[in-house]
C-alpha cells in the first residue's frame, strides 16, 4: 500500500512539474492556434457588410471573449486557491455526481441538482454562523436560507394552474343511449401467448398457445449490450418473437360471430409493461358484442440500454401476424375460437407509437413486398374496415420513405391539448392523408382534447413523463384521469358502432359535439368530421390565388377585411400541419367574406343537403400580432358569425336566409408551470378547427317553395362583434 502511495505521489509530483516547467510554451501554443483557427474561419463569414468588417468582427470577438475568460478564470482561482481541498474536491465530485445521473435521469434532474446544490451551500453557511453565535448574519442567512427551501419546496408541490375551458357535463337530451355504458354480454377475460415467458404470469398460463415469429426482415436488430441485456431479461431475441395477448371477449354464443378489435400500446419503458392499461376499453367493448385482444409489443419497446430500429415497422407486421393466428384459430374446427370471429369486420385502435403502427398494418395489409426490402413478400389481405389512433405518432417509419397515405379506410383519431410526450398532433398529419373513393361508405373523424395528456389514455402509464418531470409540469390542467378514458370510450364505442355494426345514428356523434354533452364535457373538444358524401367547394389547397374556389368555375370574396390570406395551419412546434385554410379578420361590423358557387354545384341540392365547414378562432397572441382587439366579453368564449345562404333572386341582407354559428376559441394550453421550459415546444396552443353543420332545410321555414338547385352563394357576416380573428377551411355541402 506505501508502494501505491509513493507512486501515485510521484506521478503527481512529476506531472505538475512538467505543466509548471512547460507553462510558458502551452501558454504561446494555445494562444497561437486559437488565434489561427478564429482569422482562418473569420474569412468564411460573411455579413455583406465587406470581408474586413466580417474578419475584424469574428477577431474582436475571439479576442473580447479571450480577455473575459483569463479574467473570469483569474478570479475562479483566488477564490478556489484560498478554499480547503477537500471542499473543492467535494464540489467538483458533487457536480459530476449530477452530471453523471443526469445522463439517465434527464435535464430536469441535472436542473434540481444544481439547485441542490445552492441550497446545500446557504445551508452550510447558515450552520456556520449559528455554532459560531454569529447571531446578525445567522439570521439574515437563515431568513434567506428558509425561503429558498420554501420557495424549491412550492414548486415542487403545487399543481400549477387551471385551464380556460369548462368541464362541466350539460343536460341537453339525446335519443342515443350513451355509448360508453357497459352493454348486456358477460365478459370473459383470458390470455394467448407462448406459455414460455419468464417475466409474466399471464403469459406462462395462457388459455391459447401460440407459435412465434421471425420479425427480424422488419426491425433493425439491436446490438452489444442493448442485444445482450434484451435477451437477458426477456429470454428470447426478435427471430421468436411470441404472439401475446390479453382477450376481453363476450359469452353469448347466440350472437356469435363477433368483430375483432386489436389494440397495441406504444413506447414505453420496456420493464414497465403496457399491455394491461386498455381494460378499460376491452371490458366495455366486449360487454357490447366485441371481441377485443390488447396485443403484448413490450419486447419492442425501448429500455435502458437503448431501443430497437424500425420498431414501428416490426409493430405493424406484427399485429398483422396476430390477426392471422387469430384467423387460423377461427377456421379451426377443432379450436373452441371455432367461427367466433367476424373476420369481415376488423378493427385496429393503436396508442402512441402504436396509433402510427395500425396505419401501417393497414398499409402492409394491401402491399405484396415490404417496401424498405422489396426482397421480403407481405402477404396478408384482413377486412380491416376502421383505424383508431391514440395520440399516434406519424414519421416514425416511413415505408419507402414515403408518409402512410390510406384510401378507404375508416378513421378516428384522438390526442390531448396537454400531451407532453407528442406535443405537437402528430395524428392530424396522417387524417389529412385519408381519402375516399365515390363507392366507401365510411368516415374520418379528428378529436382534439383541451386538457388531456398522452399517458391517460392507458390506465398503467397515467403520467406523460415520470418524476422529477412530472413535478414540474402544470399538473392542474390536466384533467382527470377517468375522465379523459371516459371521453375516450364515448368517441371509440361510437365509432366502432358506426363502421364495424352499421349503427350510422351514431355518426352524428362525430358531425355534431353537442350530442355528447349530457355525457361528457364538449367545450374542451375540437372535432373534424368528413365523410365520402362531402362536396367540398373550397379547401384552399389548389393554388395561390386566393378569389378561386377549389371546384373550378366558383368565386371567393373578401369586404372589409383587416386580414385575409391563406395560410398552412402551424403544429405547437411551428412545423406545418399540412392543411391550406384561410385566415380572416375584421375590426368593425361591416365585414363578410363570400363564396359564389361554380355552375352546377347546387344541382343536387334539397332540404336533407348541409352546409359543412371547419372554423376556430385564432389564439388571442394572434389577434394581438394583427392588432385586432378579442370582443369585448368574449375572451376565451365562442363568438357569434352570421351565415347565409343565398338562392339566385334574394337579397344578400335578407335576415331570412341567415343562421347563427358560434365560433369556438383557441385555448391556451400550458403543458409545464414555467415559461422558459415551455417556449422548447414552440407555442402554447394548436389551432384545432371544428367541424360546423347547417342544415338547408332551415330555408324551408320562410320559403316554403324553395328551389335548392338554384343556391348560388354562402356569406359569412362578421356584423355580430365589434372585431374577430379566424380561419375557415373546408367548405362544401353534404347531400
Amino acid at each position: 500500500m506505501n508502494k501505491l502511495k509513493q507512486l501515485y505521489n510521484n506521478s503527481i509530483e512529476k506531472a505538475s512539474g512538467l505543466m509548471r516547467e512547460s507553462s510558458r510554451y502551452l501558454v504561446i501554443s494555445l494562444i497561437l492556434y486559437i488565434s489561427i483557427f478564429v482569422i482562418v474561419l473569420s474569412y468564411f463569414f460573411f455579413t455583406g457588410a465587406g470581408k474586413w468588417f466580417d474578419i475584424l468582427l469574428i477577431v474582436g470577438t475571439g479576442l473580447l471573449a479571450l480577455v473575459l475568460g483569463l479574467g473570469i478564470t483569474s478570479v475562479l482561482l483566488n477564490i478556489l486557491g484560498g478554499l480547503p481541498r477537500i471542499l473543492v474536491a467535494v464540489m467538483v465530485a458533487c457536480i459530476v455526481v449530477i452530471y453523471s445521473v443526469g445522463a439517465f435521469m434527464g435535464p430536469f434532474f441535472r436542473l434540481m441538482g444544481f439547485t441542490i446544490l445552492v441550497l446545500s451551500v446557504f445551508l452550510g453557511v447558515t450552520a456556520f454562523l449559528f455554532r459560531n453565535k454569529k447571531k446578525a448574519f445567522f439570521l439574515f442567512f437563515g431568513f434567506i436560507t428558509l425561503g429558498l427551501h420554501v420557495a424549491a419546496a412550492y414548486l415542487v408541490v403545487t399543481d400549477g394552474k387551471e385551464g380556460p375551458w369548462s368541464l362541466e357535463i350539460e343536460n341537453n337530451a339525446t335519443a342515443l343511449p350513451n355509448p360508453a355504458d357497459s352493454g348486456d354480454a358477460k365478459v370473459q377475460y383470458f390470455t394467448y401467448g407462448s406459455g414460455k415467458d419468464e417475466r409474466r404470469e399471464e403469459y406462462r398460463n395462457v388459455k391459447f398457445e401460440s407459435h412465434s415469429v421471425n420479425m427480424s426482415s422488419f426491425v433493425a436488430q439491436p446490438k452489444g449490450l442493448n442485444k445482450w441485456y434484451r435477451e437477458w431479461f426477456w429470454g428470447f431475441d426478435l427471430y421468436n418473437a411470441p404472439l401475446n395477448g390479453r382477450v376481453w371477449m363476450p359469452e353469448n354464443e347466440e350472437k356469435e360471430p363477433y368483430p375483432l378489435v386489436l389494440i397495441v400500446h406504444g413506447n414505453h419503458n420496456m420493464a414497465d409493461f403496457s399491455d394491461g392499461g386498455y381494460a378499460y376499453l376491452g371490458e366495455m367493448l366486449a360487454s357490447k358484442g366485441y371481441i377485443v385482444a390488447s396485443v403484448d409489443q413490450n419486447f419492442i419497446n425501448s429500455g435502458k440500454t437503448g431501443h430497437i430500429g424500425w420498431d414501428n415497422a416490426g409493430r405493424a407486421w406484427l399485429l398483422l401476424k396476430h390477426l392471422e393466428l387469430w384467423q387460423s384459430w377461427n377456421e379451426d374446427k377443432t379450436h373452441a375460437l371455432f367461427n367466433k370471429v367476424d373476420m369481415d369486420n376488423i378493427a385496429l385502435i393503436g396508442h402512441s407509437r402504436g396509433g402510427e403502427a395500425v396505419s401501417t398494418a393497414q398499409l402492409f395489409n394491401e402491399l405484396d413486398r415490404f417496401p424498405n426490402n422489396a426482397k421480403v413478400s407481405l402477404n396478408f389481405d384482413f377486412s380491416i374496415k376502421s383505424l383508431i389512433g391514440l395520440s399516434p405518432g406519424d414519421g416514425r417509419f416511413k415505408p419507402g420513405d414515403q408518409p402512410v397515405s390510406l384510401q378507404d379506410v375508416n378513421y378516428l383519431t384522438l390526442q390531448g391539448g396537454n400531451d407532453t410526450d407528442h406535443t405537437n398532433y402528430l395524428g392530424m398529419r396522417q387524417f389529412q392523408r385519408i381519402s375516399f373513393t365515390d363507392d366507401f361508405d365510411g368516415f374520418k373523424s379528428s378529436i382534439y382534447i383541451n386538457g388531456a395528456n398522452h399517458g391517460q389514455f392507458n390506465s398503467d402509464w397515467e403520467v406523460d413523463q415520470p418524476s422529477p418531470y412530472w413535478w414540474f409540469m402544470n399538473r392542474k390542467e390536466i384533467m382527470d384521469p377517468d375522465m379523459q378514458r371516459e371521453i375516450t370510450k364515448v368517441y371509440v364505442s361510437s365509432f366502432l358502432d358506426a363502421t364495424l355494426k352499421g349503427k350510422h345514428e351514431y355518426r352524428e356523434v362525430f358531425s355534431n359535439k353537442e350530442i355528447a354533452s349530457s355525457w361528457i364535457p364538449t367545450d374542451p373538444l375540437r372535432m373534424r368530421f368528413e365523410d365520402r358524401d362531402f362536396q367540398s367547394i373550397a379547401t384552399f389547397e389548389e393554388d395561390a390565388d386566393v378569389t378561386k374556389t377549389t371546384q373550378d368555375g366558383g368565386r371567393l370574396h373578401g369586404n372589409n377585411l383587416r386580414v385575409w390570406k391563406e395560410i398552412n395551419l402551424l403544429q405547437r412546434n411551428k412545423e406545418q400541419q399540412n392543411n391550406q385554410v384561410v385566415k380572416l379578420g375584421w375590426t368593425n361590423k361591416n365585414s363578410r367574406y363570400t363564396i359564389t358557387l361554380p355552375e352546377g354545384a347546387a344541382d343536387n341540392f334539397s332540404e336533407e343537403t348541409v352546409l359543412r365547414f371547419d372554423a376556430v378562432q385564432a389564439h388571442p397572441t394572434r389577434y394581438d400580432f394583427y392588432h385586432i382587439n378579442v370582443p369585448e366579453g368574449f375572451e376565451n368564449k365562442a363568438i357569434p358569425v352570421s351565415v347565409s345562404v343565398k338562392p339566385k333572386g334574394m337579397a344578400n341582407f335578407d335576415g331570412r336566409i341567415k343562421k347563427t354559428i358560434f365560433i369556438e376559441p383557441t385555448y391556451t394550453t400550458t403543458l409545464y408551470r414555467y415559461g422558459w421550459w415551455n417556449d422548447r415546444y414552440g407555442n402554447s396552443y394548436e389551432h384545432m378547427l371544428q367541424t360546423y353543420g347547417i342544415p338547408l332545410d332551415y330555408l324551408k321555414e320562410n320559403f316554403p317553395d324553395i328551389d335548392y338547385s338554384q343556391i348560388e352563394e354562402v356569406t359569412f357576416e362578421f356584423n355580430q362583434t365589434e372585431s374577430g380573428l379566424i380561419f375557415l377551411d373546408n367548405i362544401g355541402f353534404n347531400n
